[in-house]
């Protein structure tokens, strides 16, 4: 037995059964590792029982290892259900069930000027990492999660190493995301030659951002995605991945704010990179902005404008240059011009010169 085998527990509050609140069940059964409620459970009810209980028989029981379990319960203190004592001194741990409550809400009345609370992808900055063992245990213990780990070694044409699975089982214990769509987001990526798990785990961020949580919308947004996205990204020299958020911005605007036929965009970028000999998606923002203006929506429209203009232009360039009828006066306009008599001048000359031959 470890030197962190023996734990002590006591119980915060009055109770003669093992109550389950609906305020755990709603708001901290998830967040978490599927074996963190368990693990709380399972306390709770050996301590009520009147009975001890050690990490070391925690961890056999759910086939964790003591670190894991010590995580466990540094969880449910940041959660407010636990108070740890002496939580760098195993041997001293000492952990206090709290009453549970249900967790604050944040007053967003004294934080109008703060940012809007970003989507799960920008929040979490990294993934949680499961140990072998983990791994193991949701493999064996889900028929659901070895179906998915079988899936995706087929769909990925090979065996995955541990990493790998950390990365998949992450999208279904950290984002939340169905197996069955795993499965789907997964031959997706592969059938648009996409087997490198990083890119796949950028896309179930998306899709989390999206709200995809069943396969039909998730079904539904491939089709529009590749209908939309990828079409105007190809148009702008991107053939694969994915939008930027800058780039994501500008074409939700275009298509879901002012309602622009694909066609229409299309058409921008060709004229972009024609214009301007590079794609450049503030340019392209720009013509659109300008047809937006004017409510052209059809490429008729376009080409109408196109010969407007040009017949303007012809009408500037032929118009007369107009002057004023009356010049400015300046200084050499004031000045009285003299009229000379340039022929008068080569006779006084040539005189002048037979004069002095004769001398």
């Amino acid at each position: 037995m470890s030197a962190i085998d023996s734990i002590k527990m006591q119980l915060g509050y009055k109770t003669s059964a093992v109550e389950i609140p609906c305020l755990f069940i709603d708001h901290y059964m998830t967040g978490c590792l599927p074996v963190y409620p368990l693990i709380y459970i399972f306390s709770l009810r050996r301590l009520l029982d009147g009975g001890g209980v050690s990490f070391h028989e925690i961890s056999e029981r759910f086939q964790l290892t003591e670190g894991d379990v010590i995580n466990a319960w540094r969880h449910w203190e940041k959660m407010g259900l636990v108070q740890i004592d002496n939580p760098d001194v195993p041997t001293k741990m000492s952990i206090t069930f709290m009453p549970i409550r249900a967790p604050k809400i944040e007053d967003k009345t004294d934080k109008i000027n703060e940012p809007e609370q970003q989507p799960l992808s920008l929040l979490a900055s990294s993934r949680p990492h499961y140990t072998v063992q983990e791994l193991t245990v949701y493999r064996n213990q889900s028929k659901d999660i070895e179906h998915l780990f079988k899936c995706a070694e087929k769909n990925l044409g090979k065996l995955l190493t541990y990493n790998d699975m950390n990365i998949i089982f992450g999208f279904h214990d950290w984002l939340r995301l169905p197996v069955d769509v795993i499965e789907f987001l997964l031959t997706y990526c592969t059938e648009h030659d996409h087997r490198n798990l990083r890119y796949i785990e950028k896309c179930a961020l998306d899709w989390v951002d999206q709200g995809i949580d069943d396969v039909e919308k998730a079904l539904e947004y491939v089709q529009t995605f590749d209908k939309g996205y990828r079409t105007i990204l190809r148009h702008m020299g991107q053939s694969t991945g994915y939008p930027t958020p800058s780039h994501r911005k500008y074409i939700d605007k275009w298509v879901q704010q002012w309602n622009m036929p694909l066609e229409l965009i299309l058409e921008a970028c060709d004229r972009c990179v024609v214009q301007i000999d590079k794609p450049k998606f503030s340019y392209v923002d720009k013509i659109l902005s300008d047809w937006h203006k004017k409510s052209i929506t059809t490429l008729h429209e376009v080409k109408a404008e196109d010969a407007k203009f040009a017949k303007t232009k012809e009408k500037v360039a032929l118009a007369p240059v107009k002057t004023s009828a009356r010049a400015k006066p300046n200084r050499f306009a004031n000045f009285n011009q003299r009229d000379n008599d340039y022929t008068r001048y080569e006779q006084l000359e040539r005189a002048y010169l037979a004069q002095k031959l004769k001398v």
